[in-house]
């Protein structure tokens, strides 16, 4: 529903063969608290029968569908954003859910303070079959410790509202990440006057896109509460932790991919460093403990040195290189 008195907001959420999830969808973008908004939602050229339902529910319930070849959640996005029309863009996935006061309070903030442009709170998981709490919250970690980007500087704006104002804040988003993504944020329109999300990455790319507009000079804040609840189910594409050791592989050159286009956007060479540490990490903590897992000796051995070209200081990547090249050793007199 419209209103011409209160600010528009765009909700986009990509749809592929989620026809399960989406009476739970609907359900959390209509139960709103906050009436003036459009709801814009892109098939991502899905087989299952949810094109088909949601055009039936379009009879009843008014929303924008749109439709495209199978291209990713990346490239559905950007297809909503061509016809977005609102003052603040929001951003859901077709199996989560917001509480009734999401769009409601970070539109009262980013009302309230002009300069802020991307506003998150905190994301829950629960499990989809039982509803039982898995995480109660994305600011600490199971040891209770709170997620170092939150500890940075910042200006406390009154209503629980805290504008990230450190310095080093690009330094510490490449490092740790900015425990606000997309699905639990309301951003400004204007930080897509020039850019879209990149839509050859199908995953792992929610987080680079945050850190590139920080690193762009956009402005972060966040509050204390729950903003997204995520379900957590077989069916989750970004659950890889617990995947193949194919899929992790595949994850991890993602992601490595993923912080090479930060590159352009440092302003500085700490930045650079966090990128290059962040890099090798990846290549020696993943990627190779993965093809290690497949008893692909000679790929781990080549992501470790990848990994060392990328954090030479390291002491610990070489120790494992060593190992490493034992073991593509004793498999190469073994052949």
């Amino acid at each position: 529903m419209k209103n011409n008195k209160t600010p528009l907001v765009s909700i986009i959420v990509p749809i592929y063969n989620r026809l399960p999830f989406l009476g739970q969808l609907i359900a959390t973008l209509v139960d709103q608290n906050y009436q003036n908004t459009e709801i814009i939602i892109v098939d991502d050229g899905s087989s299952d029968g949810s094109y088909e339902w949601l055009l039936t529910e379009q009879k009843e319930l008014a929303f924008i569908l749109l439709q495209q070849p199978n291209q990713g959640a990346y490239a559905a996005r950007n297809l909503g954003l061509t016809q977005a029309k609102g003052d603040y863009i929001a951003f859901q996935d077709s199996d989560d859910e917001w509480p009734v006061n999401h769009i409601s309070s970070l539109v009262t903030a980013l009302e309230k303070n002009k300069d802020i442009d991307w506003i998150f709170g905190k994301i829950k998981r629960i499990n989809h079959q039982t509803g039982e709490t898995v995480e109660a919250s994305n600011y600490e970690n199971k040891a209770g410790q709170r997620h170092p980007f939150l500890s940075l500087q910042n200006c406390d704006r009154g209503n629980g509202v805290k504008l990230i104002t450190d310095p080093n804040a690009g330094q510490m988003a490449i490092k740790a990440r900015i425990p606000g993504s997309t699905q639990c944020a309301l951003l400004r329109n204007t930080i897509f006057e020039n850019q879209q999300f990149d839509a050859s990455f199908r995953t792992a790319y929610d987080q680079i896109f945050a850190i590139k507009c920080l690193l762009q000079g956009f402005k972060f804040a966040y509050v204390e509460d729950v903003h997204q609840i995520y379900h957590v189910h077989d069916a989750h594409i970004s659950l890889v932790t617990q995947s193949s050791a194919q899929k992790r592989i595949n994850s991890a050159a993602e992601q490595i991919r993923g912080y090479q286009t930060l590159t352009d956007k440092v302003t500085n060479k700490l930045q650079q460093q966090a990128i290059n540490e962040v890099i090798a990490n990846l290549y020696a903590w993943l990627m190779s403990v993965a093809y290690r897992e497949s008893k692909d000796y000679q790929n781990e051995w080549n992501s470790l040195l990848k990994a060392i070209q990328y954090n030479p200081y390291s002491l610990r990547i070489p120790k494992t290189l060593l190992s490493s090249s034992i073991r593509n050793l004793l498999e190469m007199i073994r052949i």
